[in-house]
């Protein structure tokens, strides 16, 4: 098993970085920082420090990828349009980053950081959900080291998700893409929502698969009080 999955990682980055940079697709779900992931957690394993070199090379071919706006914040240029999001934008890559920081320094990829966080701390979002909406917002928000983030952002972007909130049943529901109709999904709707609520927990946060929080995370209260109801 141990070896069939150094085969998966070997192929996956292969595959990414011998493709030409323009049919490159960047973030957590289809780019280049899935593919360092997966490195990543196997250097935990077994301790390969080649496997650190393919997730710096597979994070870096991300960053090429993005753009730096008016307002400061770094974002996966599309061509058509800048992505933010956790799934395929920069937070995604972000999220990443910070993994890949516990296992070694590196002074530029450090000075990128604070760029990314400005993409999550954005006024406004168009949906919602975990991947391409708020909730990934804050999920990278309440885990990420970066200095300059702390309760005040994460409790200020639940405070915004709150207002996608609705009553479904007597229940506790979020509209999904293009927020055309509710959706229970991790994805796009309310099971997202939830888990991007409860990682904000200091004891026991929840998490999504291989992104356990991080080592160097700070224990921080609570900045959810739970007392913002749907009416």
């Amino acid at each position: 098993m141990r070896a069939g999955a150094l085969r998966c990682a070997e192929l996956a980055t292969r595959r990414f970085l011998d493709a030409p940079p323009e049919r490159r697709r960047a973030g957590l779900l289809h780019g280049g920082a899935g593919v360092a992931l997966l490195c990543l957690r196997l250097h935990r394993r077994n301790g390969d420090t080649a496997l650190l070199d393919l997730a710096e090379r597979s994070l870096r071919a991300d960053l090429d990828r993005c753009v730096t706006s008016v307002f400061g914040s770094l974002q996966v240029d599309e061509g058509r349009r800048t992505m933010p999001y956790l799934g395929a934008g920069s937070v995604g890559v972000g999220i990443v980053l910070d993994d890949y920081l516990e296992h070694r320094s590196d002074e530029a990829i450090e000075r990128v950081r604070p760029h990314i966080v400005r993409a999550a701390r954005s006024s406004f979002y168009v949906q919602p959900g975990l991947f391409r909406g708020l909730a990934g917002m804050v999920l990278y928000l309440s885990r990420t080291t970066t200095p300059g983030t702390g309760n005040a952002q994460v409790r200020r972007q639940i405070d915004a998700l709150s207002r996608y909130a609705m009553r479904y049943r007597g229940h506790l529901a979020f509209p999904g893409e293009q927020l055309m109709r509710l959706s229970m999904d991790l994805s796009t709707g309310t099971a997202g929502c939830l888990l991007a609520l409860a990682a904000t927990r200091r004891e026991r946060p929840a998490q999504l698969p291989f992104l356990p929080p991080l080592r160097r995370t700070q224990n921080r209260p609570l900045p959810w009080s739970g007392t913002n109801e749907v009416k």
